[in-house]
C-alpha cells in the first residue's frame, strides 16, 4: 500500500542542516496564492482577503518522479482533505527558548 511514510526513514536524503524529506513525502502548504510566473509582489499573491488556491510544493509520495522536488509546485483549496497534502513547522532559533 502507498503512503506517506514517517520522518527520518531516509536518512541518506537529509540536507546538511539536517531537514528531512523536502519532497516526495507530502505536498506542504505555503502562504502564497498560487500566480503565473515570473513573480510579482504586487499581483495578490500574498492578500489575505482572496479565496485563491494555495501554492504548495515538493511533490508527494503519489507525484511523478519530477514532481517530487522542492521547486516543483501546484495549487490547491485549503478545504480538502487526504493523505496527499501536509504541512513543515518551523521555529525560528532566534525567537524561541531552545
Amino acid at each position: 500500500m502507498l503512503r506517506p511514510s514517517p520522518v527520518g526513514v531516509y536518512p541518506a536524503g537529509a540536507t546538511a542542516a539536517g531537514v528531512h524529506d523536502l519532497g516526495g513525502n507530502v505536498w506542504e502548504w505555503t502562504l502564497s496564492h498560487y500566480r503565473d510566473y515570473p513573480y510579482d509582489p504586487e499581483d495578490g499573491r500574498n492578500d489575505k482577503d482572496t479565496d485563491d488556491p494555495f501554492v504548495v510544493r515538493g511533490g508527494s509520495w503519489g507525484s511523478v518522479r519530477q514532481g517530487a522536488r522542492a521547486a516543483y509546485r501546484d495549487r490547491y483549496r485549503p478545504d480538502g482533505f487526504g493523505d496527499l497534502l501536509g504541512f513543515r513547522v518551523v521555529v525560528s532559533l532566534a525567537n524561541s527558548e531552545f
